[in-house]
């Protein structure tokens, strides 16, 4: 990999969006070792299933259901805190967290191969629920154990290459008061998040660093 032709072809697609860069933005450094499958797999099948409380699952099914697919340990310290608690019992900002997660899973099915591309201007795409496991029709894990298989470290290191520097535009427009359009900084940072663990298998979920 050559960061600086990466950091290249980053800053010609989103001046095709008609977004700003920053010159001196620098180059991402490298981990020596991304996420494994599993890792991956478990991670994605963490975020569908709290999706679902977001749109009013009771919380103690949701639970049984990742503690039936051994998917317990692969949970953050914030993501346990969230499952030992009742419904009515959520603040506001974890209902907006778990909304958004939408986005950072879509983000870890395209490092799996479920998707071929992930636009940075354009949101999540409908067939996302058919992808994933259904848990109000009982449906297990084998969507993704059979179908997913993390892509190459080059692959996800160009992906988000892209993703920051998009992601210094998003907060660029925001402090500077000017609409950046069809990137949504909103969406570049949930997405940029999952990248940044997938390729870092140091990087602890819940302080993942974002830093533009």
């Amino acid at each position: 990999m050559k960061p600086e032709k990466i950091k290249a072809e980053s800053e010609k697609v989103i001046l095709q969006k008609k977004g700003k860069i920053c010159d001196w933005l620098p180059i991402i450094e490298r981990s020596e070792k991304v996420r494994s499958n599993d890792e991956l797999i478990n991670r994605a099948l963490i975020l569908n299933a709290l999706l679902n409380i977001y749109f009013q699952a009771p919380i103690h099914i949701i639970k049984d259901w990742i503690e039936q697919y051994n998917l317990t340990s692969s949970l953050s310290k914030s993501e346990k805190k969230l499952l030992n608690k009742k419904n009515s019992g959520l603040t506001e900002q974890e209902k907006i967290n778990i909304y958004w997660s939408i986005e950072s899973l879509w983000a870890l099915m395209w490092v799996g191969g479920l998707i071929s591309d992930l636009p940075i201007d354009k949101c999540v795409e409908d067939r996302q629920a058919k992808l994933c496991p259904n848990l109000e029709k009982g449906e297990n894990d084998s969507k993704f154990r059979s179908k997913m298989k993390i892509r190459t470290k080059e692959e996800i290191y160009k992906k988000l290459d892209l993703y920051f520097r998009a992601h210094w535009y998003t907060e660029d427009g925001r402090i500077n008061n000017y609409p950046t359009g069809e990137i949504n900084g909103d969406i570049i940072m949930e997405r940029r998040k999952a990248l940044e663990w997938a390729i870092d298998s140091t990087s602890d979920w819940d302080n993942i660093g974002m830093n533009t």
